[in-house]
C-alpha cells in the first residue's frame, strides 16, 4: 500500500510562547514549526494519506557532557551528604526524569541528577558525591516538545493546533539522538500492511518496533513546538520517516 517513501528533517527552535504546564496550545500561529505535510493544500490526488513509522531528534551540536539547547534556569540547592534538594519555581520535573546541574557557588560537584521526589518549587535526588553545602545552581531542564495535528493548508488560529503527544528530552549528552519509537512515545496504531517484527515489549523491540507510529490522512500536517516563552538557543533537527499511500 505504501509506495512513495518519504524522509525529511526540519530544524526546530520555535517555542510555543508559554510553558506546557500552563497550556499545550501555542500562543500564536507562528509559534509552531511544520514537520511533515500530507498534501494539506489538497492538490495531489494520487495519494490518500501517509504512514509515519519513526520520528527522531538530532541535536545541532555534539556535546560530551550536557545539551545546552536553552539558557539554564537559575535556582538554589542544599546538600546534606548525598541528599540533594534544588529549589526552582516552575521546574515541571517529574519523578524519574533527569536534569543536569551546574553548581555556580558552594562546593557542589556538577552532575546529572535523577529526580526522586518533587514539589511545585523543589526537586530532590541522590548526588554522586557527598558534601554538606548550599549555593546557587544552573539547571538544564528537559526540553519538552509537543506535536500537533493540523488539518488545514494555512493556520489562521491557534485553535487549529490539536496536541497529539509531548516528548520530553533530558538535557544529558546521551540524548543528542532521541528516537520516539525506541522511547515508546509514538502512539500504538494499526499498521496498513503486515510488517515483520515482534511486539514492542519483546527482546528486539528497540530494532524492530512495528506497532507504533501515526496515520495521517490527505489534507493533514504534523507540527511541533518547544515549551516556554523563548526559542531554543541551539535547536534539534526532527527527522520524519514515512510513506505516502
Amino acid at each position: 500500500m505504501v509506495d512513495r517513501p518519504a524522509t525529511n528533517s526540519t530544524l526546530l527552535t520555535v517555542a510555543s510562547g508559554q510553558a506546557f504546564s500552563t497550556n499545550l496550545i501555542p500562543t500564536a500561529v507562528g509559534n509552531a514549526t511544520r514537520l511533515f505535510d500530507v498534501d494539506s493544500a489538497l492538490t495531489d490526488t494520487s495519494i490518500s494519506g501517509a504512514y509515519v513509522d519513526e520520528i527522531w531528534f538530532q541535536y545541532t551540536k555534539r556535546n560530551n557532557i550536557f545539551i545546552d539547547a536553552h539558557t539554564p534556569a537559575t535556582g538554589t540547592y542544599s546538600q546534606s551528604g548525598t541528599a540533594q534538594t534544588v529549589t526552582l519555581a516552575n521546574h515541571n520535573l517529574q519523578v524519574g526524569q533527569k536534569a543536569y546541574l551546574d553548581y555556580t557557588s558552594g562546593s557542589g560537584v556538577d552532575e546529572t541528577l535523577t529526580v526522586t521526589s518533587v514539589t511545585s518549587t523543589t526537586f530532590s535526588g541522590t548526588s554522586a558525591t557527598s558534601a554538606t553545602t548550599t549555593g546557587n545552581v544552573n539547571v538544564y531542564l528537559p526540553v519538552d516538545v509537543c506535536f500537533y495535528l493540523v488539518s488545514t493548508a494555512t493556520v489562521t488560529n491557534t485553535n487549529q493546533f490539536y496536541p497529539l503527544f509531548v516528548a520530553s528530552i533530558p538535557s544529558t549528552f546521551d540524548n543528542q539522538y532521541f528516537s520516539l519509537s525506541e522511547k515508546n512515545i509514538l502512539p500504538l496504531i494499526n499498521h496498513p500492511v503486515v510488517q515483520a517484527g515482534s511486539n514492542f515489549a519483546s527482546a528486539n523491540s528497540t530494532t524492530s518496533p512495528k506497532i507504533r507510529g501515526l496515520m495521517l490522512q490527505r489534507g493533514q500536517a504534523l507540527y511541533a513546538a518547544v515549551s516556554g516563552p523563548t526559542s531554543l538557543t541551539n535547536g534539534f533537527y526532527i527527522g520524519v520517516q514515512a510513506g505516502y499511500y
